[in-house]
């Protein structure tokens, strides 16, 4: 799969990541990449193995080569287009004022996760750990493996006792950390089903100063000055809630 798919991962996160890359640069990259990856792992199964069959095809040698030829081929021209056929420069910050929401609700959202500078710390925390993991899985993983040559059977369970704590390590995490990072808002639920939250005097004003600020959030978010009031008013009686007796 990886010899039909494998063309457009780095055109893809070239265009994500980099404000020099070529849109048509991209879209060329990966059909002669794929291209250049079929033509390369035909070539290395007829020559490892004398003829092309399924047996020669599927052997890991000459995948191997039909998927590094996908990945490598399309990024080294995706890099030629854009350099030197089709130079462009495209400026990111351009797509906050040509991307918008379909609904304006930023409820969910702090002040602070919607600030720029926190959202640009936050790339770079996942960047660094990203470069990180990936030098660790495809580097060093496979390299502390080679001074074991021929794995014993003792080593070889030690391996996949590593990979199978790995694998639960990572499931663990992924379930556990965002039940953790919602505690607040499944609290609020709970109590919400049940009654233990009492519907204090406290959680009506903290209700209403929520909304005061969606309002608020709501003009600020208007592209002109002539804000329609009729709007605001129906959001305001949907969204502030009632006391009951």
């Amino acid at each position: 799969m990886g010899v039909l798919i494998g063309s457009a991962v780095i055109p893809l996160w070239n265009l994500m990541t980099w404000n020099l890359a070529s849109g048509t640069g991209a879209v060329i990259a990966a059909w002669s990449g794929m291209i250049l990856a079929l033509a390369g792992w035909i070539v290395a199964a007829y020559i490892q193995g004398g003829k092309v069959t399924v047996a020669t095809l599927g052997s890991e040698e000459v995948m191997l080569s039909g998927n590094l030829i996908a990945i490598f081929s399309s990024g080294f021209i995706h890099y030629i287009y854009s350099k030197f056929v089709d130079p462009v420069v495209f400026d990111f910050d351009t797509l906050n004022d040509n991307i918008h929401l379909v609904e304006q609700d930023l409820s969910g959202l702090s002040a602070a996760e919607r600030d720029k500078t926190m959202i640009h710390k936050t790339k770079k925390w996942i960047q660094t750990r990203g470069y990180l993991l990936t030098f660790v899985l495809i580097l060093l993983w496979p390299l502390c493996s080679v001074p074991a040559k021929i794995f014993t059977k003792s080593y070889f369970s030690f391996w996949v006792l590593l990979s199978i704590a790995w694998g639960f390590g990572a499931a663990l995490t992924i379930a556990i950390l965002p039940l953790y990072e919602s505690a607040d808002d499944i609290y609020r639920v709970i109590a919400g089903i049940t009654g233990m939250g009492g519907g204090s005097e406290d959680a009506v004003e903290t209700s209403a100063v929520e909304t005061d600020a969606a309002t608020m959030k709501a003009k600020e978010l208007t592209s002109s000055d002539d804000v329609d009031e009729e709007f605001l008013a129906v959001l305001s009686s949907v969204t502030t809630p009632t006391k009951t007796v």
